[in-house]
């Protein structure tokens, strides 16, 4: 019988309990195993085949040559050390990535993008919720990879940031934003597949669009490590 493919997921040692778990069960919902890693349990040659970076705290303004900000509270420069490390190994072995939330945020930084340190900083011109449910339309970009798995111009998402992705990086597109026109999720353009969503879709497993992308994200993880094995 066939092992079934890795997945490592990232988080802090307080506070990403209830992502880990509910990205678990999507996760193994779809056939995957999972190991959940902080800064102190993690090592740099652990196997993975695929790689999903968690939400949570900021990443401190130090790891992408940013100015302090008054709305950045918390940082965890030892997860950005970890995770960036991650991703590396990542990208250089052909592995899957999805980063939600700050991940997406770190993942476009690896590839040379900007952030945005504080959304209301900007002048909005359509409400900015912050909550779990699903309350933010987001518009898909029409040539997007996104856009075909979906199949449809927009969806319904929470909202959890206050931080956003400016700048997108080399070899990442725009797959969707909101109606603000804040980017709301990138994509690699060839390559590896690299998915980066703004929103929480491990927080809505309800919705059939949060099934739908963690059951792509664990065929391409799927997939490429099978390649790999060859």
């Amino acid at each position: 019988m066939a092992r079934k493919s890795l997945v490592v997921v990232t988080g802090s040692e307080r506070g990403s309990r209830t992502a880990w778990l509910l990205s678990r069960f999507m996760l193994r919902l779809f056939g995957l195993k999972t190991r959940f890693v902080h800064p102190s349990s993690w090592s740099a040659n652990l196997a993975m085949d695929g790689l999903l970076l968690l939400g949570g705290v900021d990443i401190d303004p130090a790891t992408y040559g940013g100015s302090p900000h008054r709305s950045v509270t918390e940082t965890d420069p030892r997860r950005d050390a970890m995770e960036l490390a991650l991703l590396e190994r990542a990208v250089s072995g052909g592995i899957p990535v999805m980063g939600i939330c700050r991940g997406m945020q770190l993942l476009n930084h690896f590839f040379g993008g900007t952030l945005l340190p504080h959304i209301h900083d900007f002048d909005l011109h359509a409400p900015h919720p912050h909550t779990p449910l699903p309350l933010k339309t987001v518009i898909l970009e029409p040539q997007s990879r996104l856009h075909d798995l979906l199949g449809q111009p927009s969806i319904r998402v929470n909202a959890l940031h206050h931080q956003a992705v400016g700048r997108v990086g080399a070899g990442l597109r725009i797959a969707a934003r909101d109606t603000n026109r804040i980017v709301q999720a990138i994509e690699s353009v060839a390559g590896p597949s690299l998915y980066g969503f703004q929103w929480h879709p491990e927080f809505m497993p309800y919705q059939w669009h949060s099934r739908r992308i963690f059951h792509a994200f664990a065929e391409e993880t799927k997939r490429a490590a099978k390649e790999r094995r060859r």
